[in-house]
């Protein structure tokens, strides 16, 4: 799944839990992107067609700013996304690697459905963009510095989506009936 460059992130509207299928520029399926059901914090997992568990985006529950682990398939940690908190306008979100240097800002633009991944000289790393005219959510995800590893911008995308998001996504509209049901 990792091998291209340009990728194609359609999230099901009609599943028990939140699930993206990933694809190519062609449309080709690659993979998916598949949401624990249940977990204390939302946790992602990387699966290839045939069913592979090839990596994973855990979300941290306590913290100061939602805060998502991106491991390999191995369970090795590879980066973390942060999002600051308070931001006057717009959202700042920053990837950090594995021994919590910065490598990466994300500089988006709310409006357009457009963020960038800028690399700490100010070059370009990856380009998300979120589709305007679809049923479901839909991401472009292009990898524009060849040695970056597509699997931090994908799980940048479904990171973003399910903070930003939230209250489109089928869970979180569950959880809220629930909770509503149940008083909370």
């Amino acid at each position: 799944m990792f091998q291209n460059r340009e990728f194609i992130i359609d999230q099901r509207l009609l599943s028990v839990r939140n699930t993206y299928v990933v694809k190519d520029k062609l449309g080709q399926q690659l993979g998916f992107i598949k949401q624990e059901f249940v977990s204390l914090g939302p946790k992602f997992w990387f699966e290839d067609n045939a069913g592979a568990h090839i990596g994973e985006v855990d979300g941290k529950v306590v913290t100061v700013h939602n805060e998502y682990e991106i491991k390999d398939q191995d369970g090795q940690v590879q980066a973390k996304i942060k999002k600051k908190i308070l931001k006057l306008f717009g959202s700042e979100w920053w990837m950090e690697n594995a021994d919590g240097h910065e490598i990466a800002r994300i500089e988006g633009n709310i409006v357009r459905h457009t963020y960038d991944i800028i690399a700490n000289d100010k070059t370009k790393i990856a380009k998300v963009h979120r589709n305007w005219v679809t049923i479901q959510d839909e991401y472009c995800v292009e990898i524009v510095k060849p040695d970056f590893n597509p699997m931090l911008a994908l799980a940048f995308a479904v990171a973003m989506d399910n903070v930003e998001h939230k209250q489109r996504s089928p869970i979180s509209r569950q959880t809220n009936i629930i909770g509503k049901l149940f008083g909370r």
